[in-house]
């Protein structure tokens, strides 16, 4: 046992482990750029193809099948959009989906009015209330942006009249996020659905026009959830589509980032920021993903009961060891280090104090490893 210092832990446990934590961003932390994508000489209209939109209006037409089977998704075709970057600062893993609340500015009463106010902006899924959604235009890990200042939800039934949705007037109930009715899309709708959301078409804030025989000629009213953009979850990305937030957005009321320098006519549409709380931030729950690894190591009787430290009397305990008396002094524990198959260290945990280990002692340490 003298020249054994190696042993096998017992079965390793791993756990996953959601931390979340409400975060807020505003001010000169929470930026504005506006991408047009016909203006194919800007940098910024690269942002469309990164976002998986359309980098042109014939990317996606009205008579194509996503357009048909989900025409919530036709009214992301737009030539405008804003975008806002999340500090990668302020989030670890990923955004909760469900959590957004985004106050974006915008002009009181009539475009260039000269005063700010905010749309709220929330944020939700579609079909259920997830965390993260993958939709087929966007990609992996979004949630969709929608604002009762725009469209209210769908109210009507889904499913062959199966589940109704009368009960949802407000895209942001309280008290919590949680609360948050899922976004309805098209293809949930059977026949007997159809026009059962009770408010006209007139009525309906379409981001890109359509008409009242869009998708089919027996649409005549609301029946899908408008977004007004959405969120790239893992990204940090807020991207505003709807023309009745772009469109209004007061340029020339926020500051440039890098000179805080004032935008007098709006001439500037790139990293603007907003110095007023309650008309720009964005408010959200983090989430970090913990991994932790859990070992056990047993050191039983007559194990690791020698060490090449030099302040212990290896002449005098080898010789125990030989004359079969085994009074050997106690040896001290400082720190365990984990290994493994190839004997490569691979973690250390260090003790706040030395353990001592007598010859007969037995002792257990429970080492967590969190990545």
């Amino acid at each position: 046992m003298a020249n054994e210092y190696f042993k096998a832990v017992e079965t390793p446990v791993s756990t996953r482990q959601e931390v979340h934590t409400l975060k807020t961003v505003n001010g000169s932390g929470l930026t504005f750029t506006l991408c047009d994508r016909t203006d194919t000489a800007s940098k910024e209209a690269n942002y469309f193809a990164s976002f998986n939109l359309p980098h042109e209006a014939g990317q996606m037409v009205s008579g194509g099948t996503l357009a048909r089977v989900k025409p919530e998704l036709f009214q992301l075709n737009v030539d405008n959009i804003i975008i806002s970057n999340i500090p990668k600062e302020s989030y670890n893993d990923i955004i909760d989906g469900r959590s957004v609340t985004f106050n974006v500015p915008q002009y009181s009463g009539a475009t260039s009015a000269g005063t700010i106010s905010a749309k709220t902006i929330v944020s939700t899924t579609y079909t259920a209330s997830l965390k993260k959604q993958e939709n087929e235009l966007l990609g992996t890990n979004v949630a969709f942006l929608f604002s009762d200042e725009i469209n209210t939800p769908f109210s009507g039934t889904t499913q062959k009249q199966t589940f109704t949705k009368s009960g949802r007037t407000t895209w942001n109930p309280g008290p919590s996020y949680i609360n948050r009715p899922a976004a309805v899309s098209y293809n949930e709708l059977e026949t007997e659905d159809i026009n059962s959301d009770a408010r006209p078409f007139s009525d309906v804030d379409l981001a890109v026009p359509v008409t009242e025989s869009f998708p089919t000629l027996t649409n005549q009213g609301y029946n899908y959830d408008v977004p007004v953009g959405f969120v790239a979850l893992d990204k940090g990305w807020l991207v505003l589509t709807h023309p009745s937030v772009v469109d209004n957005l007061p340029w020339d009321l926020g500051q440039e980032l890098y000179t805080n320098a004032a935008n007098p006519g709006g001439s500037i549409t790139t990293d603007i920021y907003f110095s007023g709380d309650t008309t720009s931030s964005v408010q959200f729950v983090d989430i970090r993903i913990d991994f932790k690894t859990s070992v056990v190591a047993l050191v039983f009787p007559k194990e690791f009961f020698f060490t090449t430290n030099p302040s212990w009397d290896l002449e005098k305990n080898y010789q125990e060891q030989q004359n079969g008396t085994f009074g050997y002094d106690a040896v001290a524990i400082s720190e365990v280090g984990l290994f493994n198959q190839s004997e490569e260290l691979i973690a250390i945990a260090k003790l706040d104090r030395p353990l001592e280990k007598q010859y007969n002692d037995l002792i257990t340490f429970t080492l967590d490893i969190n990545v």
